[in-house]
């Protein structure tokens, strides 16, 4: 018997997320929050998502697992790793920068006699750098955000 499943994680920023200095372009109406993603996703979501810029990241995992007799007698797995956009508003002109991922980590299954456990890490940098807070000096650092 086959045994098939996804599953998909998504990094938004929502209104409440952004405190303090970055808050600052979402204010001025140069940067936007992400509307609330989907509750369930269909084929080709993620990818129309990102393209309409609504998230910043999207981890998404899909596994497969054969058994024989209640035993795991074969498995494998394939995902993605999907970085947003980030879109500024200066009037009438949006300025579209690209996010930037990371390398897929996807360490060798965990396998027992009766199941398989995949895990999969994926992230990036968003496209454009904003003033954030550090400790220490110098105190502040233009950098931008991980997913």
């Amino acid at each position: 018997m086959r045994i098939e499943s996804s599953v998909a994680a998504i990094s938004w920023i929502p209104s409440e997320a952004i405190e303090g200095m970055p808050k600052i372009p979402f204010e001025l109406g140069i940067g936007r929050y992400d509307e609330p993603p989907p509750g369930r996703l269909e084929e080709g979501d993620l990818e129309r998502l990102r393209d309409a810029d609504r998230f910043r990241e999207a981890n998404h995992l899909k596994a497969w697992v054969d058994f024989e007799d209640g035993k795991a007698t074969s498995w494998g797995q394939e995902g993605d790793g999907l970085v947003g956009s980030t879109t500024f508003r200066f009037g009438p002109k949006d300025v579209v920068v690209p996010g930037v991922a990371f390398e897929i980590l996807r360490p060798d299954p965990e396998v027992r006699d009766d199941s398989v456990r995949f895990v999969q890490t994926v992230g990036g940098r968003a496209g454009f750098p904003a003033p954030r807070r550090v400790k220490g000096k110098p105190f502040l650092r233009i950098h931008s955000a991980t997913a």
